[in-house]
């Protein structure tokens, strides 16, 4: 009896492997022909069929078959590679502004713009068909935004109070002569307040001379930010020449958000949609290829 529940077991066994590596070999199968005949929407299907049944079909979630799916885990960049062709391309007309280098197979930095000293935006994930923007480069331009409807710019504060610094220094180097009459003309009057001192000085005497010295230390700390002004001049113009040039390359940017998709809420939109929208667009091609097929026949 044993032997009869053993050979059962491997029965079963035997057709459970044959069912799994069955599954496998038809999913490598619609893989290679959707890459042989550059069926990227397809492509993207059988690389998350969860997502695509939610975001494209629009019916409940569906299971990923995760056994299956990893067969191509060690070929992720190769497909990158492979269905960046098409992506990139529909990118360059939705987001005229993205430039994109391929520094190792499979993966695409952002550039934003082709002005000079443009940034480094993030980058493009292709099989997720999804922006991986730098947080902090993507948090400047959304402030910048959020500035300009109060018409400030991104760095109008700081480069304010840097200037402000500026003309403060510049305004002690001016006043040398001044300070320094007015040296001694307190050391005198100190050195007269000292004269009348004794065992029986005077409180009003004792507060006229600490006034004095007050006065006095204010003046040579005054001086000795005077004598490294020069030097701080010269770093804060270098420090306001980059914050306007940032200034400049966020107009650009805010520029170019607005002329082609007419405020940031609605680049923000299309951003979370883009896998929908990409792989609609696919989906359409799809359609028409088909029909200029049926139409030849």
């Amino acid at each position: 009896m044993a032997n009869v529940e053993h050979a059962q077991q491997a029965v079963d066994m035997s057709s459970l492997i044959q069912r799994q590596v069955s599954t496998k070999i038809k999913y490598l199968q619609e893989l290679n022909q959707a890459v042989e005949s550059h069926h990227d929407r397809k492509i993207y299907q059988l690389l998350d069929n969860r997502r695509y049944a939610a975001e494209i079909e629009h019916r409940e979630q569906q299971p990923n078959d995760q056994g299956v799916m990893s067969l191509v885990d060690d070929m992720a960049d190769h497909l990158s590679n492979y269905l960046s062709e098409n992506l990139i391309k529909y990118l360059g007309q939705t987001y005229p502004f993205f430039y994109y280098e391929e520094y190792q197979m499979g993966h695409y930095r952002i550039y934003f713009g082709n002005w000079w000293d443009r940034r480094v935006f993030g980058e493009l994930d292709v099989l997720n068909v999804r922006f991986a923007f730098n947080q902090e480069e993507y948090a400047k331009l959304s402030k910048s935004f959020e500035l300009a409807r109060q018409n400030k710019r991104y760095n109008s504060d700081r480069i304010e109070q840097v200037s402000n610094q500026n003309d403060h220094l510049q305004e002690l180097i001016d006043t040398q002569d001044q300070r320094d009459r007015k040296r001694r003309q307190l050391e005198d009057q100190l050195e007269e307040s000292n004269s009348r001192t004794g065992i029986f000085e005077s409180n009003r005497n004792k507060e006229t001379r600490q006034e004095l010295l007050d006065q006095i230390q204010k003046l040579e700390d005054q001086d000795h930010e005077a004598r490294s002004a020069n030097k701080t001049i010269k770093e804060n113009e270098q420090v306001l020449l980059a914050l306007s040039k940032e200034n400049t390359i966020l107009s650009y940017e805010q520029k170019s958000i607005i002329d082609a998709f007419g405020s940031f809420e609605d680049f923000e939109l299309a951003n979370r949609n883009l896998y929908a929208n990409y792989l609609a667009m696919l989906e359409e091609a799809d359609k028409e290829e088909k029909q200029v097929t049926d139409d030849e026949q």
